[in-house]
């Protein structure tokens, strides 16, 4: 009882709230000691408690500036953000007009920084490339009968700052929109697969992203019986130039990372289907494209995934990106996925045609060895 009542407290507590209560005890400790009757040095007693806190803080800064600014320790982030309270607290604080990025906050707190604005971003024209290497030829017939993938974006602004000159677009539809519909089209041109897209903008508000992308992701599901996946395109942020390019096929495009959800905070009992199909996709982009896929990434929230067991969220390059290098990345994430869909359909009339017949298990258990 008592593990299960630590554990609780430890995830619910509040950041800092720990380091603020040594602070605390160890004031209450150099004041006894100062004005205690026993023969203390109270002169190193205080450089020691001064030492310490020094020390702490080198360790954990992230506790030092939640102490020293509490109202950093509201803002979740987005995947967290899942709660009515948590968005009842986020609507108000938009109504009361303030910011609830990191940035807003500290600025609230800082009012100086209000006086300063931000570096702007030089912007950089980039010509899309050719296409190198293996393409698919056009498919002419008509599109798939049923909607087989549905692709949407939860932060509809993210973009491209060596394109667009910023990494966000409030409000607007960025490069990630652009991306997410040219997988569209390439699955639709190429492999004839039907795509059900929404480009509806989910992050005016951007703590609630994913409050407001669940409503679109569970109606593409309602609505598409047969959907066999359920893209939520996003780009990647914090890398530099640098670690934002891969090389595929002698040309340097935008990395691809796919991130799954698990059950480690909120019910997702099915969790490992997605795992599995994220692993699919992984393990047929590096057999398409050697280097493009950085692996798949196992975190905390659930992304909407609890919706469709074909439900993954991908990473197409980061804010440090040319849009044309996030196409051609997409371009390819789509021919890998267009493949694998065929291999669905294909694989289920084969078992629906021998019934007796037992299905293979070689893709899942490579899924479980692609873990990165």
């Amino acid at each position: 009882m008592y593990r299960i009542y630590l554990r609780r407290w430890h995830r619910n507590r509040r950041p800092g709230t720990g380091f603020f209560l040594l602070s605390v005890m160890l004031m209450a400790l150099f004041v006894f000691f100062y004005f205690s009757p026993l023969q203390v040095n109270t002169r190193q007693v205080m450089v020691n408690t001064v030492t310490w806190l020094v020390k702490k803080a080198i360790q954990d800064p992230r506790g030092m500036v939640l102490t020293s600014m509490p109202a950093l320790a509201w803002h979740d982030t987005p995947e967290e953000m899942e709660s009515p309270g948590r968005a009842l607290l986020t609507w108000l604080m938009g109504v009361a007009g303030i910011d609830l990025n990191a940035y807003g906050i500290i600025r609230a707190q800082i009012p100086l920084l209000a006086q300063v604005a931000p570096a702007g971003v030089p912007t950089v024209t980039v010509e899309p490339e050719k296409s190198v290497g293996q393409e698919q030829p056009i498919i002419s017939h008509d599109l798939s009968t049923d909607t087989l993938v549905g692709i949407y974006n939860t932060h509809t602004g993210e973009t491209y700052s060596l394109t667009d000159g910023t990494d966000r677009l409030n409000g607007k539809k960025g490069g990630v929109v652009t991306v997410a519909e040219e997988i569209a089209g390439v699955l639709e041109k190429e492999f004839a697969i039907r795509v059900a897209r929404s480009d509806t903008i989910h992050d005016k508000q951007y703590a609630t992203s994913y409050l407001e992308s669940e409503k679109t992701a569970r109606a593409l599901v309602a609505q598409n019986p047969k959907m066999i996946a359920l893209l939520d395109v996003h780009r990647d942020a914090g890398r530099s130039r640098e670690e934002s390019l891969v090389q595929v096929n002698g040309r340097k495009v935008a990395p691809i990372l796919i991130i799954i959800g698990s059950d480690a905070r909120r019910p997702f009992p099915n969790w490992q289907q997605n795992y599995d199909f994220a692993c699919r996709v992984a393990a047929k982009l590096d057999e398409l494209y050697p280097g493009l896929c950085q692996g798949v990434r196992v975190k905390e929230g659930r992304y909407n995934q609890f919706l469709h067991p074909g439900a993954i969220l991908v990473e197409v390059g980061t804010a440090n990106n040319s849009l044309a290098e996030a196409i051609a990345s997409g371009e390819m994430l789509a021919r890998a996925l267009g493949q694998i869909i065929n291999e669905e359909i294909k694989s289920k009339k084969t078992v629906k045609s021998k019934p007796d017949q037992a299905v293979d298990q070689t893709v899942s258990t490579l899924c479980f060895n692609y873990w990165k």
